[in-house]
C-alpha cells in the first residue's frame, strides 16, 4: 500500500506540474495566438537551418564525395534556403500551412458530406450534414484568409488545451487527497494485534 501510495503521489505531483504548464500555454495560444505563430515558425527555421549546414558540412567532410548532385548536398542546401526564408519571412509559411489545411478541409468535406447526404434518407442524421458544412466553411475561411484562419485555428487550440489541463489538474488533485485520506489498513491490524496480545498476558 505503501508503494502505490507513494507511487500514485508522484505521479499526482508530475501531473500537477504539467496541467499548470498546459494551462499556462493554453492562455498564451488564446490570448498571443500572432506571437505564437511567429514562435513556431522562428524554431521551424532555426531547426531547418541547423538541419541544412550540418547535411551540408557532412557532404564536405566525406572524402569520397566529389558530385556536387549528390542527394545529401542538395538536400542540405534546399532545407538551408527554406529555413532562411521561414526566419526572414515567418508570416509565408503561417499563410502557406493554413491555406494547404484549408484545401485538405474543403475537400474532406465535400467528400463526407456527400455520404452524409446519400445515408440521410436511411438514416435522418442531420448532425453529420451540419458537420461536414462546418468542416467546408472552415475550409474556406482557411483558403481566403489563411493568417487570420491560422490565428483562429491556434485559439480554439489553446481553448482545449486549458479545458484538458483544467480537468487534469482537479482529476490529479482529488486522487491526491484520497490517497492521503487512506490509511494503510496493515498499520491497524498490526496495532490490534499487538493489543489483543497484551490483553492476553
Amino acid at each position: 500500500m505503501n508503494n502505490l501510495s507513494t507511487r500514485v503521489k508522484k505521479m499526482s505531483i508530475v501531473s500537477i506540474i504539467f496541467s499548470l504548464i498546459f494551462i499556462v500555454t493554453g492562455i498564451f495560444l488564446l490570448i498571443k495566438p500572432e506571437t505564437a505563430i511567429n514562435v513556431v515558425c522562428y524554431v521551424l527555421g532555426i531547426i531547418l537551418v541547423l538541419w541544412g549546414v550540418v547535411s551540408v558540412i557532412q557532404f564536405f567532410s566525406d572524402k569520397n564525395s566529389s558530385n556536387y548532385l549528390s542527394l545529401n548536398f542538395i538536400f542540405g542546401s534546399f532545407v538551408f534556403i527554406f529555413g532562411i526564408i521561414i526566419l526572414i519571412k515567418p508570416t509565408i509559411v503561417a499563410s502557406i500551412v493554413p491555406l494547404l489545411l484549408g484545401v485538405w478541409m474543403v475537400i474532406n468535406g465535400v467528400t463526407k458530406l456527400s455520404y452524409a447526404l446519400s445515408i440521410y434518407r436511411e438514416t435522418k442524421n442531420v448532425l453529420s450534414i451540419l458537420g461536414s458544412i462546418f468542416i467546408i466553411v472552415f475550409g474556406i475561411t482557411l483558403i481566403f484568409n489563411p493568417f487570420e484562419g491560422a490565428k483562429g485555428l491556434i485559439q480554439i487550440i489553446g481553448i482545449a488545451l486549458i479545458v484538458y489541463s483544467v480537468l487534469d489538474l482537479v482529476e490529479s488533485i482529488i486522487i491526491s487527497i484520497g490517497i492521503k485520506g487512506k490509511a494503510d489498513p496493515s498499520e491497524g491490524k498490526i496495532v490490534e494485534a499487538k493489543y489483543k496480545e497484551k490483553e492476553e498476558e
